[in-house]
């Protein structure tokens, strides 16, 4: 069989935060300050940065198989928001992310950053 299957795009299902089985605290009245009495809403967004190693690991870095792994793990956790690495800090870095980029595997409804200096 010569044909060739393309993969479809991923696309991240949409598991909500329990957020309604927690209570909202009380806020503090404090008059002089307006921060103390505002309360959320809604569940805030996480973003995560466990794939920026970057220099922060130069004895022990991760490899781009295990980002890889990593970059999957998180994306499979329900984060919409990934800070995928540090591409000036090293060489692996740098080929980890525009690995990511050009092979197409960010979900649609998933957002990638890098930090940069």
């Amino acid at each position: 069989d010569t044909m060739t299957h393309i993969q479809p795009r991923p696309c991240q299902l949409t598991s909500p935060m329990p957020s309604g089985r927690y209570k909202p605290f009380v806020p503090h009245k404090l008059p002089d300050r307006t921060w103390p009495d505002k309360t959320l809403g809604d569940a805030p967004r996480w973003l995560s940065t466990d794939l920026r190693d970057g220099n922060q690991a130069l004895v022990d870095p991760m490899t781009p198989a295990r980002k890889m792994r990593m970059f999957e793990l998180l994306v499979g956790m329900g984060y919409k928001e990934i800070e995928i690495g540090f591409p000036s800090a090293s060489q692996t870095d740098f080929d980890f992310v525009r690995q990511v980029i050009e092979s197409g595997i960010v979900p649609d409804d998933v957002t990638i950053s890098v930090l940069t200096q």
